[in-house]
């Protein structure tokens, strides 16, 4: 009866032992186990280089606080007037008309290192401009962009 329990426990583990997957890298500690969001949408490319635009505003806002030089190599201006656009209705005369002003801003921006809270200033409101007479949604996010300080 001895060598059944020892059997049945050794084919258990058994069992154990080869459904173990050993090809997933072991959990460290923080490792979050839950699953990435991912977006519901089918994102269009100008969406995407639209966020990556945000994300690097939200940095470039941050250094130029802290008084750091921010230059176009660091910050590169993506072509997103050359991109898929979520709705392709957009694309017209004006749309390009606003895609050439915040161009302009931004090149002014890098050129320009003496000025730059006023020129990202600048940049963010030809984006709030665009954005006022287009696509809405991130207004919010944009509006959140402006740096905190007075004009000297």
């Amino acid at each position: 009866m001895n060598k059944y329990i020892i059997g049945l426990v050794f084919f258990a583990l058994c069992i154990i032992v080869a459904c173990t997957d050993s090809s997933k890298p072991a959990a460290k500690e923080g490792d979050s186990c839950a699953k990435p969001v991912q977006d519901p949408n089918d994102v269009k490319p100008m969406a995407l280089m639209m966020r990556s635009m945000a994300n690097n505003c939200d940095s470039m806002r941050l250094k130029i606080m802290q008084g750091v030089v921010v230059d176009s190599m660091q910050y590169p201006l993506p072509p997103f007037w050359g991109a898929e656009p979520t709705d392709s209705s957009v694309l017209e005369q004006l749309f390009y008309n606003n895609a050439n002003q915040i161009q302009q801003a931004y090149r002014t921006l890098m050129q320009n290192k003496d000025h730059q809270k006023e020129n990202y200033t600048a940049v963010i409101q030809e984006c709030i401009h665009c954005h006022s007479s287009y696509c809405s949604g991130p207004l919010r996010r944009i509006k959140k962009l402006p740096l905190d300080y007075k004009p000297e």
